[in-house]
């Protein structure tokens, strides 16, 4: 599927859907960027440290800045 054909059919989609398409894709642009990767490793570490996560940086990481 070419982009021509993919932007017709996002063009048809409720506002909705569009936003989840676009959560995706921000998740596939940052997926593989070696900062967020380390963010991400030491968020996890303070997560099994008991040590609490702020929201603000967890929104950020899911794309819902």
């Amino acid at each position: 599927m070419g982009f021509a054909e993919l932007k017709s059919q996002l063009e048809q989609l409720p506002r909705d859907e569009v936003l989840k398409a676009l959560a995706f894709l921000k998740h596939r642009l940052r997926i593989d960027d070696p900062a967020n990767q380390q963010e991400l490793a030491r968020l996890h570490l303070d997560i099994e440290q008991g040590h609490g996560v702020p929201l603000a940086s967890l929104r950020r990481h899911l794309g819902e800045t």
